[in-house]
């Protein structure tokens, strides 16, 4: 009986250890027969509903598959020390457009070109699956590094009630917007809520004004970087004087802008403070929790600039991006996750949770309870020309990131530190100073 007995813990011994061991013999980090698929992301105005409901439908879609989520709103500034360390990787990462271009050509990235080719439904791939201005964001050196994420509209948000009690017209040009400020003033309301520690929030309507006036061939050309020249269009002047234009009068700004955070600012609009603030697609997610009852709002169509090519633009703000590190533990996985969230199912899902949009062809107005705010924003984003700030050239991405370098002029012309042509011009002289050695820096010929 001894020797039976100590052949039968011995069994289960063996078994426990076989089962705990599992399908480890490839390494993938995972214990038993579950998969474990961990995904690091941006948790901000979007809020994280959006990526509880993909992995709940992934996970059912999936069996055997746990999904662990990471969210942190400063994920987009850790990602780059952990994908450079190569410790502590997610398997997938949604972060904020930043200069993914050198993680892809350090080698941090795995390549996603399978995944573009994959055909996700309707018999379509996801890269015909994209918006067309988005559909090459991801590629450097023909293969693609990451997939965009966000989509949405940008500009003016604007207190809808509040336009409906006074009766103000909602403005289409920027010279019926300045016959207005007044009206809006006799209330005892200020025209613009804005936060002077995030002056790139002026980017939504400035680089708006700027596509306006220049047109598509002009979006284009300034893309393409052939030269420091772009840097001397036309409508980024005009673009630059009509921002200045508006808040030249401290009387059009709330009190004490210089100081506010967006936070502070977006408080004082929903309050009822301003009745108009420089704001994009996730606002109303992002304010939720401090919406007064019966507060509306809603995205209004940008005012065409004087001499505008083209009026209805939408500066989407597009640039928000997904990677999977090419030393993640389950990069396949991770992929499949990725190509799961482009079916159409999913793309809806993603609206309904955010009231927002994602960069893919698919009818976002036909999800079921959107708010007006949302409705608005998808109305701006299917019936304007969409522009996506996307570059094949790696100068665009280097010393000249943001448009206009990073929103620095809009203070120092606010302040009256700069003017509007002494900032377009200093931009340009920069630009032409520092273009060859930018080349040389990243051996471009």
């Amino acid at each position: 009986m001894k020797k039976w007995a100590i052949l039968l813990v011995a069994a289960v011994m063996a078994f426990t250890m076989a089962a705990c061991s599992g399908n480890n013999e490839e390494g993938d980090g995972n214990s038993g027969t579950e998969q474990v698929l961990k995904i690091a992301y941006f948790n901000g105005g979007y809020g994280d509903e959006w990526l509880k409901g993909w992995v709940a439908a992934f996970e059912a879609a999936h069996p055997g598959v746990k999904v662990e989520i990471e969210g942190d709103p400063g994920i987009t500034e850790k990602m780059g020390p952990r994908l450079e360390s190569g410790a502590n990787l997610p398997d997938l990462a949604f972060v904020l457009r930043t200069n993914w271009q050198r993680w892809g050509i350090m080698g941090y990235l795995a390549d996603l070109t399978d995944v573009y080719e994959s055909t996700i439904d309707n018999g379509k791939t996801f890269k015909e699956k994209l918006q067309p201005g988005a559909a090459d964001y991801g590629l450097i050196r023909d293969k693609y590094w990451v997939a965009p994420w966000t989509d949405g509209a940008t500009g003016f948000v604007y207190n809808a009630g509040m336009f409906e009690e006074h009766g103000w017209k909602v403005p289409e040009t920027m010279a019926e917007l300045e016959q207005l400020l007044p009206s809006i003033k006799e209330k005892g309301i200020a025209p613009f809520a804005w936060g002077g520690k995030v002056m790139a929030y002026w980017d939504f309507p400035t680089v708006g004004w700027w596509a306006q006036y220049e047109g598509a061939e002009g979006v284009e050309a300034y893309k393409e970087m052939a030269s420091p020249d772009v840097y001397g269009q036309e409508g980024r002047l005009k673009a630059l004087e009509q921002f200045y234009e508006l808040l030249a009068d401290p009387s059009n700004s709330i009190s004490g802008a210089e100081g506010m955070d967006h936070i502070q600012s977006q408080m004082a609009f929903v309050q009822g403070k301003a009745a108009i603030i420089p704001n994009g697609a996730w606002l109303e997610n992002e304010m939720r929790t401090s919406l007064p009852e019966g507060f509306r709002m809603k995205m209004m169509q940008l005012p065409a600039i004087d001499g505008a090519k083209d009026a209805k633009v939408n500066n989407t703000q597009g640039g928000d991006f997904a990677i999977i590190p090419a030393k993640a533990k389950n990069v396949e996985l991770a992929k499949e996750f990725l190509k799961f969230t482009a079916s159409d199912d999913m793309l809806k899902l993603f609206t309904e949770k955010t009231g927002s949009v994602r960069p893919f062809v698919y009818d976002a107005a036909s999800v079921s309870g959107l708010s007006e705010f949302s409705q608005s924003v998808i109305d701006i984003w299917q019936n304007s020309r969409n522009v996506y700030l996307f570059s094949q050239n790696p100068i665009y991405y280097s010393k000249y990131y943001d448009w206009p370098l990073a929103g620095a002029p809009y203070m120092m012309i606010y302040m009256e530190d700069e003017t509007p042509e002494s900032a377009f011009q200093g931009n340009l002289q920069f630009a032409k100073e520092n273009w060859e050695k930018t080349k040389a820096d990243l051996g471009i010929e």
